[in-house]
């Protein structure tokens, strides 16, 4: 008996010291994460404001709203459209951002939660739901988050990030509507890549390749039959195949342009996002939100 509660207490001290040992390492890295970050900001003069919640990040707001009268600040139930650069607070590094060729959006209490679409590279941040309630549309802010909210002392090394690392967080946000955002990034995709389209009223840009030789117009009831490739704006391609299908069975920039060709004929389309798949990713996730469409589609057969 002796013996077994010998071990049994010699056990129990084992897991006190274990356990205090590891509250201090915490408190230690705790501590000298809020000493590099509280350096960090008198050094370069940045006037940011500690968490209310006193979780440990610090927000500084660069801009509280975009031109034009100021809007009410967010809220949780409000649509947001951002985009989000994370970095090394100390040297800089960039580790990941949102696309340049597509917008974020969701609603406000949606972007901290890595589940719902939000957070920073799949790591869930309430920073940033938190300081955006502090914009108004068109606002931007710096969110400077300790490795403790962060990556931890693990890191991310499939992102390059090390041990410890305190992260800042750019935030821009957009007054603009998201069929405004969709054309300046078919825009600027187009003059990148030297690409001469026209542009349909509907929203929707085309490079036409081969004229249709058919004589059988097309109408939104029509089955046509259709080749097509589907690319995101990064090159990466989403889909392929061949099927057939009436126009209005499609998504609705598709709807829109097929009723415009006939048979034979073959062209490249850039559908913006809300004549897309709108804010929601596709099913099986191979599209992202807000993703400008490009399809490159031949007519293969029409049968009315």
């Amino acid at each position: 008996m002796i013996k077994k509660l010998s071990l049994y207490t010699f056990a129990l001290l084992g897991a006190v010291v274990l356990f205090s040992s590891c509250k201090k390492e915490y408190e230690s890295v705790q501590m000298l994460d809020d000493t590099k970050i509280a350096d960090y900001l008198a050094k370069n003069n940045i006037a940011a404001l500690p968490d209310p919640a006193k979780s440990g990040y610090f927000y500084a707001v660069t801009q509280p709203a975009g031109g034009g009268t100021p809007a009410a600040e967010y809220k949780d139930a409000d649509s947001v459209r951002y985009n989000i650069v994370g970095k090394s607070m100390i040297n800089g590094t960039v580790y990941g951002s949102s696309a340049v060729i597509r917008n974020l959006g969701m609603p406000v209490g949606y972007t901290g939660m890595a589940t719902k679409g939000g957070g920073f590279m799949g790591l869930p941040v309430a920073a940033i739901s938190d300081v955006i309630k502090k914009l108004r549309p068109g606002g931007s802010a710096r969110i400077f988050v300790p490795s403790y909210l962060a990556f931890g002392k693990n890191g991310y090394p499939a992102a390059k990030i090390p041990s410890n690392e305190v992260i800042e967080l750019n935030i821009s946000t957009y007054s603009e509507k998201q069929s405004v955002l969709d054309q300046q990034h078919i825009s600027s995709f187009l003059t990148a890549n030297s690409l001469t389209a026209l542009k349909d009223e509907s929203g929707v840009h085309y490079i036409v390749t081969t004229s249709g030789t058919g004589t059988d117009p097309i109408n939104v009831n029509t089955d046509v039959e259709i080749k097509y490739t589907l690319k995101m704006l990064d090159g990466t391609t989403a889909d392929s195949g061949q099927f057939t299908a009436a126009p209005k069975s499609l998504v609705m920039g598709m709807t829109k342009m097929l009723v415009k060709f006939t048979k034979g004929a073959k062209f490249r389309l850039f559908i913006p996002s809300v004549l897309g798949y709108g804010n929601t990713a596709n099913s099986s996730g191979s599209i992202p939100a807000n993703s400008i469409l490009d399809f490159d589609v031949e007519i293969i057969n029409v049968t009315n």
